[in-house]
Order: structure tokens, then sequence, then C-alpha cells
């Protein structure tokens, strides 16, 4: 059989093939397990400390407000650093290894352990430059764990879902900790073992691949930036359309939440930790689902499911008053946090489908998420000054998110603003057909006239027999703006603009 009669999603079965996957394979052993451990504690440190009072020692008034101060500092920290990577991504030069992780990681420890300090001594200006260094390092350590998972094609958001699954297992376990030395340490290993995990990980599959890390040479024309910072930098491809009834249900539940926690922290152990455990049960319901089918998961249905939730929890506090405010609370709180998930599940697709650097594309996904938490808050506590904690104002505003919601839902339902929610499942890696007999000679001797690498060599060889990037990327397993990557420095090398000009090209020299 020929290779233009393959079927469209069976590997090539050359022995040099053979030998890719397997080696590709045998990176993915361990990996995914690496990615739900070590992402699952950096969320984890994020709930932890800033959405709990395990690092207030003193939980008076002074504290809490301080401690408030950070988050919403390291908030605007992850917008403005999405903003700079945004306004710079067209002159990008960069290239990013492990050590600004590592270096990352370490500043966020730090800063985690003389959070406490800072607040028990009213040092607030210390503490809004603790919130400015934890939200750009939180951001860079969010971006590594996003290229991890754009690897996935099959399985992200099911690697995704279970690794906020396990962050929220840690939270619960460790929010119940005496505030104390203990704690302080536990929350503050966090990022550390995060980063360390990634890091093991990165450096088993460079072993594979040498595109993980930047070449030694990482400023010239074809050299590999590596995998967070290679693909395309261009912001318009993110699924800004799919993300905006997400944004819309996000910014209700932060601000119902915000308004019910007033100005200090005293019913965060239970607000929070009743919204943790929401999302803990939303996760289960949500992987039930895609155990059973992979293929099956949609975003729009979790999308559905989790606003469901956010309603129920409105109608409590409507039906009830203010004895339904501790259980409606929690489940509008969850479903807010969880809501964060679903962005992420949606730019790795996006990520995966564009070949867009994880870097950008993360970054400003965890900027969109915390432009919504910093808004939602700020508009919660300015309503709770305004209404002066009386009950009939915040059940008005319930009623009026229950109608907001309803109209989002059935929005997306009758095909609205978020067709490409209802479309964003998981992807495959498409391939057509190849258009040309097998010519793996003639393609080693064309890599070898236009001195291409041997990485470029092996993508070739994948592109002249029609294969898609994401198709490419899943083989390799590498992320799909590496192989962006590779291709561009072929286009370049070879003097051509696309895809049909170097498949002329190559049967032109053969």
């Amino acid at each position: 059989m020929g290779m233009n009669e393959r079927t469209q999603g069976q590997r090539p079965t050359d022995p040099s093939g053979k030998l890719k996957a397997h080696r590709a394979k045998g990176a993915r052993r361990g990996s995914a397990l690496e990615a739900i451990v070590g992402s699952g504690a950096l969320w984890a440190w994020g709930f932890l400390c800033y959405l709990s009072p395990v690092l207030i020692s003193t939980p008076d008034a002074s504290s809490s407000v301080g401690l408030e101060y950070g988050f919403f500092t390291s908030q605007a920290a992850v917008i403005a650093t999405a903003l700079l990577l945004v306004a710079g991504s067209r002159r990008n030069t960069m290239a990013m290894g492990p050590t600004p992780l590592i270096i990352a990681a370490v500043v966020m420890g730090a800063a985690t352990v003389v959070l406490p300090w800072l607040l028990a001594r009213q040092m607030l200006a210390f503490v809004i430059l603790a919130g400015v260094i934890t939200g750009i390092a939180g951001t860079l350590c969010g971006a590594a764990w996003g290229a991890r998972y754009s690897l996935d094609f099959r399985d992200a958001p099911g690697v995704i879902i279970l690794s906020f699954l396990f962050a929220y297992v840690l939270y619960l376990a460790i929010s119940h900790i005496e505030a104390g030395p203990f704690a302080v340490v536990a929350v503050a290993a966090l990022p550390l073992v995060s980063m360390g995990l990634r890091t093991d990980e990165a450096a088993r599959r460079h072993h594979v691949s040498l595109d993980v890390f930047p070449s030694k040479a990482a400023i010239a024309p074809d050299a590999m930036p590596g995998e967070i910072v290679a693909g395309s930098w261009e912001a318009r491809l993110l699924p800004w359309r799919s993300m905006a009834p997400i944004i819309l249900a996000a910014l209700i539940g932060n601000f119902i939440s915000s308004a019910i926690m007033g100005t200090t922290y005293e019913q965060a152990a239970s607000l929070f930790a009743g919204g943790v455990a929401v999302c803990f049960i939303i996760a289960v319901l949500a992987l039930v689902p895609f155990t059973l089918e992979k293929h099956d998961f949609s975003a729009l249905s979790l999308y559905r499911t989790t606003v469901t939730f956010a309603v129920a929890g409105l109608l409590i506090i409507l039906a009830l008053g203010g004895a339904g405010v501790p259980m409606g609370g929690a489940l509008v709180q969850g479903c807010a946090m969880f809501l964060q998930v679903l962005v992420y599940v949606l730019v790795t697709q996006s990520t995966q489908r564009e070949g867009l650097a994880p870097l950008l594309s993360f970054s400003v996904g965890q900027g969109l998420i915390s432009a919504v938490v910093l808004a939602g808050n700020i508009l919660g506590k300015q309503f709770y000054y305004l209404a002066g904690g009386a009950l009939a104002p915040f059940e008005i505003a319930c009623a009026i998110g229950v109608l907001l919601l309803f109209c989002v839902v059935v929005n997306t339902k009758a095909g609205g603003a978020s067709d490409d929610l209802a479309t964003a499942e998981t992807p495959g890696v498409p391939g057509r057909q190849a258009p040309a007999p097998n010519k793996e000679n003639h393609a080693a001797a064309f890599a070898e006239h236009f001195k291409l690498t041997k990485r470029e060599a092996e993508v070739l060889e994948y592109l002249v027999r029609g294969r898609s990037l994401p198709y490419i990327a899943d083989t390799l397993f590498v992320t799909t703006g590496t192989v962006k990557t590779h291709v561009k420095h072929i286009y370049r090398k070879c003097a051509v603009g696309t895809r049909q000009e170097l498949l002329d090209l190559f049967e032109r020299e053969g």
C-alpha cells in the first residue's frame, strides 16, 4: 500500500518513524502524573496564600485588610504582566529555560515565609511588594505548566481537571492546619515542589527532543528558544468569544462572594473552604463523562453545570435570606473559582490548535482570570460599603445575578455569542492524505541540501506527507508552537512562504 493510501490517523511505518513514536511514548510515561501533581501544587499555593486565613497568625481586621491588599496587588501584577507581553509580542526575541522558573519558585516561597511576619507588623508597603513579586513569578510558573498541558492533545482537559482536583485536596488538607510556622512552611514549599517537578519532567523530555530548553545560541535566527516561548505571539488567536460567557459568570460569582465577605476575613475559613468543596464536586462530575468517553468532553456542558451550581446558590440566598448565605455563598464562590478551569481548558485547546506561544497564551489567560477576580472583588467591596451590610440590597443583587446567568445560559444554547464554546471539544490530531508517495531518501537529501537541522528534517518528513502541525506535535511529543517554529526555520532556509510552495520545491528537487 502506498504512502498516499494510508488512513488519516496512522503513524508512518518506516523504522525511523517507529523509533520516534517509541521515544515519544516513552517520554510520556510518568509525565502526565508529574503534570497533575506539579501544577496542582502551584494552584494550591495560590488558593492558600491569599484565599485562606492559614497565613494570618493574628486574625484581626488589620491583618485581613493587609492580606487583601497583597491579593489585589498580585492580581494586578498578573494583569500587567499579560499586557506587557501582548504589547511586546511583535518584538519578541526571548528565550526561556528552567533557571527563571526556579528563581520564580524560590521567590514565591520566600515571599510566603515573610508574608505572615509583614501582616503581623502591618507593613503594608512590603505586603504590596510581595504581591507584585508573587504575581509576576506566578504568571511565569503558570505559563510553564500551560506549555506542558498543551502536549496532551487527547487528554488535556482530563489532566487540567485532575490537577485542580489535586489542588483542592491540598487546600482542604493544609487549610485545616492551625496558623503557625508549620502551615507557613507547608504553603511555602508548594511552588518549590511544583517547579522541581516541572524541571525534572522537562529535562527528561529534553533528552528526547532537544526542543524543551533553548539552544545555546538562542538569539540566532534558526535557534530554538524553548517550548515556553516557541510559537505564534498573536493574542487575537485566543478564543475570546468562547471565554466571554465564562468571564460574565465569573464576574458575578466574585462580586457576590466579595459582598458576602465584606471587609474582613472572618468568613474566609467557611466561605473559601466551602467553595473549594464545591469545586471538588464539580471536578468529579466533569471527570465521569470524560473518563467514560474522552472525546465527548464538552466545555459548554461543563460551563452549564458550573453555572447551575451558581444559580442554585443565589436562589438559596433569596429563599432563606441571611440563613442561606453560608451555603449559597459557598456554592457561588466555588463556581467562581472553578470557572478558571474552563479558561485553562479553552486556552490549552487554542494553544494546541493555533500553535501559540504558551508564555503568551497562558499569561493572557491568567491575566483574564485575574482581571475578573479583581474587578468582581472591588465591585463587591464597594457594594458592601454602599449597602451598609443590609440584606435587602444584597438579595436584589442576587436576583439580578440569577437573571443574568439565565440569559447567558440561554444565549449559549441558542448559539449566540458563544458558538465557539459549544464546539470547544477535545482536539484530535488531524492530518490529511499524503499528496505523494513515500520519499524518505529524497527527504533526507533535500534536508542535507538546504542545511536543515536533524529536528527540522524530522518535521519535514511529516510536512511533505501532508500532516498537520498538531499531528506532528503529538507524534514528536512537543508543543505545536515548537513545531511551528521549526516550520518557520524550514521556510526561511528553503526561501518559501507557504507549505504549498515547500511541496512544489520538494517535488521539483526530486
